[in-house]
């Protein structure tokens, strides 16, 4: 489920993932997503980014 997301105006306990109309890279490891959502055609932007572990670091 990479990149999914929730509408903020319709969530719910029941409230079924949504996946992006478009995804674009932004920058190494990072990603801009763009969402509609099919309720209430509300349209969002999520950025994404690689977050590596403390143990990694």
């Amino acid at each position: 489920m990479r990149y999914f997301d929730t509408c903020d105006r319709c969530l719910t306990e029941y409230s079924q993932a949504i996946p992006p109309a478009v995804v674009v890279p932004t920058g190494p490891g990072a990603v801009l997503a763009t969402y509609h959502c099919p309720n209430c055609r509300t349209t969002w932007v999520c950025g994404w980014g690689v977050q590596e572990d403390e143990a990694a670091a």
